[in-house]
């Protein structure tokens, strides 16, 4: 398979299919890593807060030539989406005379709103990314004051906290990762067949790992704004709500 996808021309409708799996994947290992480090905010918040540290100060040239390889990621995904939409209005310039959900035509088919609102749900995603990088990754709080610095170390811990005991933020938030929940439960098990798992003894077990996948991320960072609102969370050794 590996050979096959060497030799692809990433300018054909396959193969931008295939770039679009591949970046869209990579983008999901991310997410993972990601939410690794987030969840450490419940078992060892020194620990969370030094892991920021690490990543803002310790290896911040590094981190931040991650970033861009990763906003490149995305563009590539982003621009790939938009021609193959191209190519899909090419291919039929005059549109249908009546449109019906694809479902009430065959149970079979793999249309639903998710994959329908792709790319509504991945732009307003993209903006949802950038506000939570001007947020949290560069500490600018909407909802509370800045907690300062010690040592040198912010205290991403207590920013968190105090910024999702407001609703309105914990809202933005999960409305955000709604999104994000709406984009991977169609795109992650659409990927894996693109990549070459399309055998159809084997599709159902694809939709479950893609959907288990959705769930357990978005479910895991959905916990979070969750719990600190709810007063289930807060900073170890204060009175939580």
């Amino acid at each position: 398979m590996l050979a096959k996808i060497a030799a692809m021309r990433f300018n054909t409708v396959v193969g931008r299919k295939i770039l679009m799996a591949v970046t869209g994947l990579a983008m999901c290992l991310y997410l993972v890593g990601h939410l690794l480090g987030n969840l450490q905010i419940y078992f060892n918040q020194p620990q969370f807060d030094a892991y920021a540290h690490f990543l803002t100060v310790d290896m911040k040239p590094v981190v931040w030539v991650m970033r861009i390889g990763l906003l490149g990621i995305i563009l590539v995904h982003i621009i790939d989406s938009f021609v193959l939409l191209k190519g899909n209005y090419a291919a039929r310039p005059i549109g249908y005379h009546s449109k019906t959900w694809a479902r009430t035509k065959s149970k079979k088919s793999k249309k639903s709103w998710a994959s329908t609102l792709m790319q509504v749900s991945g732009g307003v995603v993209l903006f949802f990314i950038v506000f939570h990088i001007w947020h949290f990754t560069m500490k600018n709080p909407v909802a509370s004051p800045n907690p300062g610095y010690a040592d040198g170390r912010g205290h991403l811990t207590k920013l968190v906290i105090q910024e999702f005991q407001n609703p309105v933020v914990s809202l933005i938030y999960l409305g955000g990762l709604a999104l994000i929940g709406m984009h991977l439960w169609h795109g992650v098990s659409s990927a894996l067949r693109t990549m070459g798992a399309s055998n159809p003894r084997y599709q159902f077990l694809i939709g479950l790992i893609g959907y288990g996948f959705t769930i357990a991320i978005v479910g895991g960072f959905m916990s979070i704004p969750i719990l600190i609102w709810a007063g289930v969370v807060g900073v170890a050794g204060a009175p939580t709500h």
